[in-house]
Order: C-alpha cells, then sequence, then structure tokens
C-alpha cells in the first residue's frame, strides 16, 4: 500500500470512530479559527480542515456551516468584550457582509471533501 492509500485508509478510520471525528473537528475548528483572524481565507481553509474530519460529503457541509456559527459567536464575544458590539451591528450592510462571509465561506471551504470519496459505511459509527 503506498503513502496515498495508507492516508485514506487511517482517514477513513478516524472519520468513522466518533472520538477521532470529534477531536479532529474541535482541533480543525481551532485551527480555522486561528487562520480566520490573520485573514478572511482563513475561513475557507477551516471550513475544508472541519470538513475533512467527516465522512460524507453531506455531513462536512453541515460541519462547516457549524463552523462558520462559531466564527460568528467567537467574532461576536470579540467585540462584546471590546465594547463594540452594538456599534458594529448598527453598521447596516457591513454588518450584513461580515455576517454573510462566514455563512458562504464555512461550507464552501467543507465542500472540499467532495475531492475525496466517501468513507465506506460498513462500519460508520
Amino acid at each position: 500500500m503506498d503513502s496515498g492509500e495508507s492516508s485514506l485508509a487511517r482517514l477513513y478510520a478516524a472519520q468513522r470512530t466518533r472520538r477521532e471525528r470529534w477531536a479532529l473537528t474541535v482541533a480543525a475548528a481551532v485551527i480555522g479559527l486561528a487562520l480566520a483572524t490573520v485573514h478572511w481565507s482563513g475561513l475557507l481553509a477551516g471550513g475544508a480542515l472541519v470538513g475533512l474530519a467527516w465522512p460524507t460529503l453531506r455531513r462536512a457541509l453541515v460541519a462547516g456551516l457549524g463552523f462558520a456559527a462559531l466564527v460568528l459567536v467567537a467574532a461576536a464575544a470579540e467585540l462584546a468584550l471590546a465594547g463594540t458590539l452594538e456599534k458594529s451591528l448598527a453598521m447596516g450592510q457591513i454588518t450584513y457582509l461580515a455576517v454573510a462571509m462566514p455563512l458562504v465561506a464555512g461550507p464552501l471551504g467543507a465542500a472540499a471533501r467532495g475531492l475525496v470519496p466517501d468513507a465506506p459505511a460498513d462500519a460508520d459509527r
């Protein structure tokens, strides 16, 4: 078995084990949040990382949407701690853009899961 096949087999094994899948999802979300604080493309990367932790494309897209919600909560918490949440929400169209970007970029990044075949369903736990 070559390196690519063994990597895919390890990924499938992690995707089919509930504990490993959630550990990968949490680690991917933390990395994605860190990347998103540096640049908006971190939203795409975070969505892709979170999506790869799940065994099917459908579940990956839902995980990408969950990552987007996490980003919005983290951003709102950061603004609230700084005391600027109300002013930020009153900015109108810019606020809509700031909310829409993660909601589009997270699932769009998670769609990268479609590049890898779904995990075999024989032992999905």
